[in-house]
């Protein structure tokens, strides 16, 4: 196994410590929205750009998986996702307009950075026609898509309280 898998490895080891350590039990059921809720609009954006050969994913946690997805599985549909389900449920918003624009570009550029050091020193990512600037305007966009999503699904809802005994 090469070096980046095993990067893929602790990295998820890293993700799967950090939602058990910082979500409390009470929003699980969130957390759950915001993940499949990221991956409904990841999956088809991850394809779209790899299958125009914008962006390529040489490296796979899974030996097999470019054969039949070329687009990034850790990325698309567990990292993004994890970040996500942080975002919302962290979200300050009852901040002032300026704090909450900071928080959307200090989100999307961590995210960015990571990737545009994983993009110069693995081969983890390779930019093909893609630039920096996409990944961070296209998280952008999915977080706050992603944040409009749960803020609907959680404004039907009632607070349950329950007994145990």
């Amino acid at each position: 196994m090469n070096c980046e898998r095993w990067f893929l490895i602790g990295l998820t080891i890293i993700c799967i410590s950090a939602l058990w350590r910082f979500i409390p039990k009470h929003r699980w059921r969130d957390a759950w929205v915001l993940f499949l809720f990221l991956q409904l609009i990841t999956w088809p954006a991850g394809l779209f750009t790899v299958e125009l050969g914008w962006i390529e994913y040489p490296t796979q946690l899974l030996p097999n998986t470019n054969s039949y997805n070329k687009s990034s599985f850790s990325f698309e549909f567990f990292f993004f996702p994890v970040i996500a389900i942080f975002f919302s449920l962290y979200f300050p918003r009852s901040k002032h307009w300026l704090i909450i624009i900071l928080y959307y570009v200090g989100i999307s550029g961590f995210f960015t950075t990571i990737e545009v050091l994983l993009e110069k020193f693995t081969v983890l990512v390779k930019y093909i026609k893609w630039n920096w600037y996409w990944t961070f305007i296209t998280v952008n966009i999915a977080l706050f898509l992603n944040d409009i999503a749960y803020k609907w699904f959680k404004k039907g809802l009632k607070q349950v309280q329950i007994n145990e005994k």
